[in-house]
């Protein structure tokens, strides 16, 4: 299956993939070859690919997916490998949103994306999504 990553930004991959795991609205959902056609929205979490020997996991914001005769688009806020997400600055986004949903006046709504973005940073890096996907 052929899988673009898109953002703002531009390209964040393209590549083949045999089948990936990636995080919606109501869980993960497991795509392979062949899979039916579908739509739908993509929220913070791990996103995980696999191809013939190789394994990678990937942070995936939130988005939007397509999948359809073999193809899968993902258009998304960001998007970063495992070994490239900094540790210490998603912890430090982490104690920012918190303290952003304590504050008098603030965008509520922004402050509880924001949390959700770090926690699955974190998630990630901790692999603790493994859990959820193997």
């Amino acid at each position: 299956m052929r899988l673009t990553i898109l953002s703002p930004r531009g390209k964040l991959l393209d590549s083949e993939t045999e089948s990936l795991i990636m995080p919606f609205e109501k869980g993960y959902i497991g795509v392979k070859n062949n899979h039916q056609s579908m739509t739908g929205v993509i929220m913070p979490g791990a996103l995980w690919l696999k191809n013939k020997n190789k394994e990678e996991v990937r942070f995936i914001s939130n988005g939007f997916a397509e999948v359809k005769n073999n193809e899968i688009l993902l258009l998304t806020d960001a998007s970063e490998e495992k070994s490239k997400i900094d540790k210490k600055r998603a912890e430090e986004s982490l104690k920012r949103a918190k303290a952003r949903l304590l504050e008098r006046g603030s965008n509520k709504k922004r402050a509880e994306e924001s949390l959700k973005r770090a926690k699955a940073r974190l998630d990630v890096v901790k692999g603790e999504f493994l859990n959820v996907i193997k």
